[in-house]
């Protein structure tokens, strides 16, 4: 695992514990806020596993 692989992982934990939080939140909202709050970590991992970028995966191109 490289260095910014480290660095995605110890920033994205702590954010996907708040988003976890906010579903269970109970509001009316928490859906809602889910997504909004959500998109950027997913569009993040997203675009690095399209890149295969991620090197803890080791994902070998044919």
């Amino acid at each position: 695992m490289n260095k910014k692989d480290r660095i995605a992982v110890v920033v994205s934990i702590p954010y996907l514990i708040f988003l976890i939080s906010v579903i269970f939140s109970g509001t009316g909202d928490a859906v809602l806020a889910f997504f909004v709050f959500g998109a950027p970590f997913i569009i993040y991992w997203g675009y690095r596993f399209i890149k295969n970028d991620i090197s803890f995966l080791n994902i070998e191109e044919k």
